[in-house]
């Protein structure tokens, strides 16, 4: 088989920094404006697309592990894509190049990422992309891969960014890939499973109020999926909506784009519970209650708060139904601690609220911080997976899953919500599976109201995750740095706090709240989040994060103001008091207040 250098067009290779940043857990940039697609100025063009489908298949890929992984000549990869105007030609041009290096590509059409996770599997392949923007605007779109088990993400995409600087030689094929269409065939047999799965349990079950928002995206694809499923009579949301016209984007997380989708708001008065999709179905949140997207009111799910129902089903059900099993095949008592010990461990995500970590630790089991990133995610998990099949003496993953029917559960805040496949527990943020997954374990749980059962675990007063743009990503990483730096010095090593760093972001926490301030891996968005077990003290804590925030961006020349229509809470919500954001400095009386009320003498820049 020839080795050949990539010999990647200029235009693509000076966009390389934008296309395989080292930062990031997937492909994301942009791809021009509507009626100039693929223009000039685009960054993620069919010949980029063409250029990452030779990359992945013909480089070798060097794990931290030590080890590595590779596509092989007449292996295969599956590839879908959302529905966006520019998914369909990228996806075709990824495979193309793919094609090149001898790798058959199965093309599945407009899909879920939870489909194309599992159409891996199911049609023999090795690998997967799945080419979607997720939940940003149709200016941008992006690849997210893996081969085998294993995402490409981070230093892997750091590896694919030198070989295209460096013009390296990669393996192409004797013969070209076949690329096959197999939309119908994949599914097929992604439904059938789903039905196999889940129909029986729902058939006896009331779904009369349950409803599902499709929000536009690939989740239209599966509404026929969810009557079989959940019952003819289900309420379906969002299947009209044109998430492309820049009406509305499918994010899951934001109220004021939820409420755009007809019929929402009725719904809730109605007394469904609603679960919404973002473009590729891959993120999910629940909605529920009359006045859930007013601003300021309970009944938006997102993360955090899907935390507290999956760590009770873990620790008072799943956990002691495994140890159960594994005592009667009996595993030592050695080794029955340690999967307790790993299957008792809740992630917790540096956005959530401090409470799921003391009603966690409260209920007996660990929290551990996770770097956030999906990919890393089920990485984790999947290591999780195997020690504990080892411990029991399983030789597979797959073998462990089918004799004790264990399932693990974790979520991030942002809504990539893990649960491993009964089949081969292998762990997928699929929200269209997720669906069926919630609404079982809510059931089991003996949750019928989400708001009743939200009202009786620990709150405290927190922000949302406000994200806002930076002037660009050069900007972002400078004010991000700064930032991270003077909350390491100030509070780091402090009696009473608790700081936790992740890759561009950090945490800190004492005994009445935290301050979270990072950036966006995949836009130029600065992020962070404020909490207090008092309105006052979230209040003080956010103002001391604005100060921070306005100071850099005065430092680094970014004059874009604080998005008020994403964080419309600063302008609707009174509790707040901060209608004008951008006019929080280091001389406010709530900077001043904030740090006498935590003990901190003075900011350490």
């Amino acid at each position: 088989m020839p080795f050949k250098p990539v010999n990647a067009p200029e235009s693509v290779v000076k966009n390389a920094d934008k296309l395989f940043k080292p930062a990031s857990y997937d492909i994301r940039a942009y791809v021009g404006e509507a009626g100039d697609f693929f223009g000039a100025k685009a960054v993620f063009t069919p010949d980029a697309a063409y250029t990452a489908g030779v990359l992945m298949g013909g480089l070798t890929f060097q794990l931290r592990s030590g080890g590595s992984v590779a596509l092989k000549e007449g292996e295969a990869c599956v590839i879908g894509y959302d529905n966006g105007p520019t998914s369909k030609k990228l996806a075709e041009s990824f495979a193309a190049g793919l094609s090149e290096t001898g790798v058959n590509v199965y093309l599945t059409g407009i899909s879920g990422s939870g489909q194309v996770y599992q159409n891996q599997s199911q049609l023999g392949a090795q690998a997967h992309v799945q080419i979607t923007r997720s939940h940003v605007e149709v200016t941008t779109n992006g690849a997210k891969f893996g081969i085998g088990m294993q995402g490409i993400h981070t230093y892997l995409l750091k590896q694919m960014n030198e070989a295209l600087k460096n013009n390296s030689e990669v393996r192409f094929g004797d013969k070209k890939g076949n690329i096959i269409d197999k939309t119908d065939e994949a599914y097929t047999v992604y439904f059938n499973k789903m039905v196999k799965i889940y129909k029986a349990y729902f058939a006896g079950k009331d779904t009369s109020k349950i409803a599902v928002n499709l929000f536009g995206g690939t989740g239209c694809k599966y509404a026929g999926l969810f009557r079989e499923i959940l019952g003819g009579d289900t309420l379906i949301l969002g299947e009209d909506l044109d998430v492309n016209s820049g009406a509305a984007l499918a994010d899951p997380t934001r109220k004021e784009m939820i409420e755009r989708v007809d019929g929402f708001t009725e719904a809730l008065k109605k007394g469904y519970r609603i679960h919404s999709f973002d473009l590729d179905a891959d993120r999910g949140s629940v909605t529920s209650g009359a006045d859930a997207l007013k601003t300021g009111a309970e009944g938006h799910y997102l993360g955090d708060a899907l935390a507290y129902i999956l760590a009770d089903y873990k620790l008072k059900k799943c956990v002691p139904a495994l140890l159960e099993k594994l005592s009667l095949k009996g595993v030592s008592v050695e080794n029955s601690a340690e999967i307790k010990d790993i299957a008792e461990t809740v992630y917790i995500d540096a956005r959530y609220t401090s409470g799921v970590k003391s009603y966690v630790e409260a209920l007996g089991g660990k929290t551990v911080f996770h770097t956030k990133g999906h990919s890393l995610w089920k990485e984790t998990i999947t290591a999780n997976m195997g020690r504990m099949a080892e411990l029991a003496g399983y030789d597979s993953i797959t073998s462990f899953v089918k004799s004790t029917g264990y399932r693990d559960y974790q979520i991030e805040a942002s809504l990539h919500f893990f649960t491993t496949d009964v089949e081969d527990g292998m762990p997928r943020d699929d929200a269209v599976e997720n669906i069926f997954v919630l609404e079982q374990i809510f059931a089991e749980s003996g949750i019928k109201s989400l708001n009743e059962y939200f009202a009786s675990v620990p709150s405290r007063f927190i922000t949302k995750e406000i994200r806002t743009t930076s002037v660009s990503n050069e900007a972002k990483e400078q004010i991000t740095n700064e930032i991270v730096k003077v909350i390491r010095n100030t509070f780091g090593g402090r009696s009473g706090f608790e700081t936790v760093e992740f890759e561009g972001q950090i945490r800190a926490d004492w005994a009445d709240g935290f301050i979270m301030y990072g950036m966006s891996n995949t836009s130029p968005k600065l992020t962070f989040m404020a909490e207090g077990v008092t309105e006052d003290l979230r209040n003080k804590a956010l103002c001391f994060l604005l100060a921070l925030h306005n100071h850099f961006k005065t430092e680094y020349g970014d004059d874009e103001p604080m998005d008020l229509v994403e964080n419309d809470f600063f302008v609707k919500e009174a509790s707040y008091k901060l209608p004008e954001p951008d006019k929080v400095d280091m001389d406010d009386p709530e900077v001043k207040s904030f740090l006498k009320d935590v003990g901190i003498e003075r900011i350490i820049f």
